[in-house]
């Protein structure tokens, strides 16, 4: 049904640009392969055999300017990981107060990352897709309203991004495919540039609820001991999170150099708090960008079950015995390290081919080697 929906979409958006002769199209795609280069090994998404649907995706984007600072914006995705379902990643109404005063109101990116304003226009960076580990939130878009100020300060340029909204799209968390509630998403984030140097803060909060059926089970049954209030702990249920981003890049001469580091605090939950970042170093040479990466993330497991006996209730030991292997699940400590090239053999498409080293510090059976290659394209 949604897709048909969505298909209806298309074709009304087509038709009405048969009257409307300012309806700007613009579209981009990233077809990508991959595969991990031994048996058994997985990362990413990709496995040991050879995958065509891991983040490829197409869009197509549709902008009209209404006059008098009005204006309409819609994008259809449709993603591989998806089994290719079309949806509006972004469907909004836009009004200019001033040139550089802006306002968006209807379904939006939200201002988390580096890349947020271009995180699935492959074309836009150099990597195939931006590092997993910093650009792991569970959602990137948002229904609310948005305001965008430009200014100079000084030798800098300023662009300063307030966001507010939900999310409750599905996706999934923890191997489960759930439903969660996002609500009052408050977002900040400032970018200042100079010639070569950006520099970029944002930070986020919201109130999240996140159904996921094991821990709800669990939480169940520790309602029936003396412990209910270990159930309140590990349950995502209207718990306040934060969210922190720090990043910077440098693009001078032939040379970029990009880093990022964010903070994830889900508070006393079974999600366990989480530090990710990397460092990118790339060099451009002619028609083609080598570039490099490292990164690394890191989530120490919540200890909710300490203080409970053991060994006195067979009952309290499986709750103990399960929770504790619901936050293990949960904690990380890994490592990447990435090389790549970037060919822009055309003036509107590139190849790009990447080998990633994964490493899993606390179970090297997820270590891992994935080589991926990708055709990107705006259009």
């Amino acid at each position: 049904m949604k897709a048909k929906l969505s298909a209806l979409a298309i074709a009304t958006l087509m038709s009405t640009s048969a009257m409307a002769v300012d309806i700007q199209w613009n579209g981009f795609a990233s077809i990508v392969a991959g595969q991990t280069l031994s048996s058994g090994e997985s990362v990413y998404g990709f496995n040991d055999d050879i995958s065509f649907d891991s983040g490829s995706l197409i869009a197509i984007q549709a902008s009209s300017d209404l006059g008098n600072g009005l204006g309409v914006t819609a994008q259809i995705l449709s993603k591989g990981d998806d089994d290719w379902d079309p949806e509006f990643a972004w469907a909004y109404v836009s009004y200019d107060f001033t040139d550089s005063f802006r306002m968006l109101v209807g379904r939006q990116r939200a201002p988390f990352y580096m890349y947020s304003d271009f995180l699935d226009v492959s074309y836009a960076y150099p990597w195939i897709t931006p590092p997993e580990g910093v650009y792991s939130l569970p959602f990137d878009t948002f229904d609310g309203v948005g305001f965008i100020y430009n200014a100079s300060i000084g030798e800098f340029d300023t662009t300063t991004h307030f966001t507010y909204g939900g999310n409750n799209n599905g996706t999934q968390i923890a191997g489960e495919d759930v439903e969660p509630d996002f609500k009052d998403i408050m977002a900040l984030s400032v970018t200042l540039n100079r010639e070569w140097l950006t520099l970029r803060a944002a930070y986020a909060v919201a109130e999240s609820t996140i159904p996921i059926s094991s821990i709800e089970a669990l939480a169940a049954g520790w309602s029936q001991t003396p412990f209910a209030d270990i159930g309140d702990a590990i349950r995502v249920f209207e718990d306040d999170g934060e969210f922190l981003e720090l990043g910077f890049q440098i693009d001078y001469n032939d040379w970029i150099v990009v880093g990022e580091y964010t903070e994830i605090d889900t508070g006393d939950t079974f999600l366990n708090n989480d530090d990710s970042y990397y460092l990118m170093v790339g060099k451009r040479v002619n028609s083609v960008t080598y570039h490099i990466t490292y990164g690394a993330d890191s989530a120490d497991p919540l200890n909710a079950t300490e203080g409970v006996p053991v060994g006195v209730d067979p009952a309290l030991d499986f709750l103990v015995a399960n929770t504790n292997a619901a936050t293990a699940s949960q904690a990380e400590d890994t490592t990447f390290l990435t090389v790549g090239a970037r060919w822009d053999f055309h003036d509107s498409a590139a190849v790009k081919f990447e080998y990633t080293d994964f490493s899993d510090d606390l179970d090297s059976q997820s270590d891992a080697g994935l080589l991926r290659m990708a055709i990107v394209t705006v259009f």
